[in-house]
């Protein structure tokens, strides 16, 4: 009888830190490879750019125990997804080559367009636990703008099902998928890309199992959770004060900028964050689901108090997060949720304000959020295609820095390379740059935006439709520091609405003016130099310098025969 590896550990249990520290980063190192095939065999350019993914690794009990490189709401999900999937399919139900499958935005990351698959992991013929994949699809069907009042219009439905039976495709599944769809070719390719990345994190399990001559992974992930969650209420208990604090951030939306309130709770190490006192639920689609308002909210307190601890179910265990039914970050079904990152994205915001007080060191000003912009019509082959690039905003100043240009925060997506957008989409970019003066001031100035304009060359009429946050409130400032400047769209030089497609003829140019982010202190303790180095570098224009910092371009110094010359 063969003596495990996993047998003698569980004997001198726990493992030595060495040991599980050596081990627990070859188990991330085999999630990022499975990811790493995920983004190399996906068509859609909001994957294999955007990096809008995810691949996660769970051991037999559904505990999530490693997590890829991909953004944050794609890997801080916890365990939902797999949990309510297994309910549907018990374990001992499953058999090696099922893939099981779902969109349902209450259980994995808040709209439809985000479609997640687990697959049962089996090592000669035993199960050791199971790997989850997800992405957003640029197309699920349905409406393309924000204006369904219900879910069933925004897209298809897809209920847990099987989309592989012992690795057979279901047919119903897939033809399902195609009929629904404006670019059924692109959407199949990256669910088949999401079960390649299930396949190829089994394969690099079971070579894990054999090398370290385990039989699966549950004593190593309980030791990951345990170091995990007591790192994280550790961490928590020296970070932030026992006590209750409330702070408030707002959205906007077609009736008026409307509020998230957030009350965080600190006692013993755990954290509560509770959203009593927020907007009611609207009947478009700027909705949060619970889930989606639990990523951002574990996200923020894990970023406040030990943001380099990887991602697991031990990391959110001390986490916990409410919300009345019915409100805008726990909508009831079928409440429509498809321009969910414009509430979610500044749930951090109210989290941040309401600590801003315990933790100063380690606030972060309101950001302006990344704005999306949706494409959808014919290539110039003909075909029809449809994806997303991101637009990004300003980063908001820190306590002790400034804010970043042109970032993704929260949301840590990146922005489609010019090239590559020209090449997929028929469109001509004339210029993506910074906007300079939309940072907010102070002494740490808030990042900029971006200005991003193109022009259709699409022989047929091209739909477009850009997603904004901050039109109407501009991202503030703290403790003294300058709101960021807000954004807007152009079409032809004129302003359109946000949210609405619209159909570009050849010839018509688009504008995208992101929204920048808030600065932290009083402009008037801003370092000269900074000021000098922001007008050098074109974030900071010389009238605003003059009219926020009372600072005049100095001339530079002229070289002549090796000296210096000051004019």
């Amino acid at each position: 009888m063969r003596v495990t590896k996993t047998k003698r550990r569980a004997a001198r249990s726990p493992l030595d830190a060495i040991d599980l520290d050596v081990l627990w980063n070859q188990l991330i190192t085999l999630v990022d490879e499975a990811a790493y095939a995920v983004q190399r065999t996906s068509m859609s350019k909001v994957v294999v750019e955007g990096a809008d993914f995810g691949v996660l690794l769970y051991d037999r009990s559904g505990r999530l125990i490693a997590s890829d490189f991909s953004i944050a709401s794609k890997i801080s999900t916890d365990s939902i997804l797999a949990s309510k999937l297994l309910e549907v399919f018990p374990p001992d139900t499953l058999v090696p080559g099922d893939v099981l499958v779902t969109n349902n935005p209450w259980w994995i990351m808040g709209h439809l367009n985000d479609i997640g698959f687990v697959a049962p992991l089996f090592a000669h013929g035993s199960l050791v636990g199971f790997a989850e994949s997800m992405a957003h699809m640029a197309d699920i069907g349905g409406c393309l703008s924000a204006q369904p009042r219900e879910l069933f219009e925004e897209g298809l439905i897809v209920p847990p099902l099987k989309a592989l039976e012992a690795g057979r495709e279901n047919k119903t599944f897939f033809d399902m998928l195609e009929a629904n769809v404006r670019v059924p070719k692109q959407v199949l390719s990256d669910v088949r890309a999401l079960i390649s990345g299930c396949r190829v994190l089994e394969a690099k399990v079971v070579e894990f199992l054999d090398q370290h001559d385990m039989e699966n992974l549950d004593d190593l992930g309980g030791a990951i959770l345990e170091h995990s969650q007591t790192s994280m209420r550790r961490a928590i208990a020296q970070t932030i004060p026992q006590g209750t604090y409330h702070g408030m951030s707002s959205v906007d939306s077609p009736d008026g900028p409307i509020e998230i309130h957030a009350h965080v709770r600190v006692s013993g190490g755990n954290v509560c964050v509770d959203f009593t006192g927020t907007a009611l639920q609207r009947d478009y689609g700027i909705n949060s689901t619970l889930v989606y308002t639990y990523v951002w909210s574990t996200f923020t307190i894990k970023c406040l108090c030990l943001p380099h601890l990887p991602n697991n179910a031990g990391t959110f265990a001390p986490i916990t997060v409410t919300a009345p039914p019915g409100t805008l970050v726990n909508p009831s079904f079928p409440a429509p949720v498809k321009m969910k990152p414009v509430t979610g994205h500044y749930i951090p915001a109210a989290i941040l304000d309401a600590l801003g007080e315990v933790v100063p060191t380690r606030m972060l000003a309101e950001s302006g959020k990344k704005s999306l912009l949706y494409l959808t019509g014919r290539n110039v082959a003909g075909e029809p295609f449809s994806d997303l690039t991101f637009v990004n905003g300003g980063m908001a100043a820190r306590a002790t820095k400034d804010g970043l240009h042109a970032m993704s925060f929260p949301g840590n997506t990146s922005a489609m390379p010019v090239e590559v957008l020209e090449a997929v989409t028929p469109i001509r970019v004339n210029h993506r740059r910074i906007r300079p003066d939309s940072g907010g001031i102070g002494r740490f100035r808030g990042g900029c935006g971006t200005d991003f304009e193109f022009e259709s060359v699409s022989p047929v009429p091209l739909t477009v439709q850009a997603e904004h946050g901050k039109l109407e409130t501009a991202p503030k400032g703290i403790r003294g520091g300058g709101a960021g400047a807000t954004g807007a769209t152009f079409l032809n030089g004129v302003v359109v609405p946000d949210k609405i497609p619209l159909n570009l003829c050849k010839g018509d140019v688009m504008r995208m003016l992101t929204p920048g982010s808030g600065g932290a202190y009083p402009a008037s303790e801003r370092d000269p130099n900074a000021v000098q180095r922001d007008i050098d570098d074109g974030v900071v224009t010389m009238a605003a310098a003059a009219r926020d910092y009372n600072i005049v371009k100095r001339a530079k110094p002229r070289r002549r025969r090796g000296k210096v010359l000051r004019g």
